[in-house]
């Protein structure tokens, strides 16, 4: 009877053991599979960037009045295709808007809102992307770009992008411009190296005509997107 009562204790044991090995090692295979998913499909970004496509929603921005077209639709299709170029060059890129919509009530909550999204983010650069506009001449045309006076770095930048959308010829150049002549929120406001691009008049019917075109947004896109590699392999060099 003793020895029948030891014979079955020690199945149940066995059993035991071989059940908790079984899961130990189907445990260990989970968290070794979960491991390789997370590192597959958390990249090491080389940096962050947040792109603020001006205006939307509500706030159309400038308006040419001829084709019926607002700065907000313009900027946000460059801003989406700029995205897609980073993203391509394991680049981690936040954007404040993906769509014709923003959730902020006014321009003072909406350009809080943008700085807010871009600190959080802890982005290494902040690019807000808009158009100009000028109706008493329609001859006024060109690309800006906008940085903080004696932030060297913001410089480098915005002199990267002027230079880059420059080349590609279908607008003049107006050169560096700085927000202590023209107080910028954004500018002033986002912790990351910090640029506002105007990428051209949309009076100016030359300017408008490339900005509207497919060819001439993807042209946008493409040239601040190398400018923006540019900066990035110089800083890092």
């Amino acid at each position: 009877m003793e020895a029948n009562y030891k014979k079955k204790s020690l199945f149940i044991k066995r059993r035991f053991y071989r059940r908790l090995f079984v899961l130990t090692v189907l445990t260990i295979t989970i968290t070794i599979i979960s491991l390789l998913v997370f590192m597959k499909c958390s990249p090491d970004y080389i940096f962050t960037i947040c792109i603020d496509p001006g205006h939307g929603g509500y706030d159309s921005g400038a308006v040419n009045q001829t084709y019926k077209v607002n700065e907000k639709d313009i900027v946000l299709d460059i801003s989406l295709k700029l995205g897609e170029i980073l993203k391509k060059k394991n680049v981690k890129v936040i954007y404040t808007r993906k769509k014709d919509k923003i959730p902020w009530k006014n321009q003072k909550e909406s350009l809080k809102g943008r700085c807010k999204i871009s600190n959080k983010s802890n982005a290494d650069i902040f690019i807000s992307i808009h158009a100009n506009n000028f109706i008493k001449s329609k001859d006024v045309r060109g690309v800006e770009v906008w940085c903080r006076f004696e932030n060297t770095e913001a410089e480098v930048l915005a002199k990267k992008i002027s230079n880059k959308l420059s080349s590609i010829g279908y607008t003049k150049n107006r050169g560096l411009k700085y927000e202590r002549d023209r107080p910028l929120y954004v500018l002033r406001n986002t912790k990351a190296i910090s640029v506002l691009v105007e990428l051209g008049y949309l009076s100016n019917p030359q300017d408008i005509e490339f900005l509207m075109s497919e060819e001439g947004k993807i042209q946008c896109a493409k040239s601040i997107g190398e400018a923006i590699m540019d900066y990035y392999s110089r800083k890092n060099d």
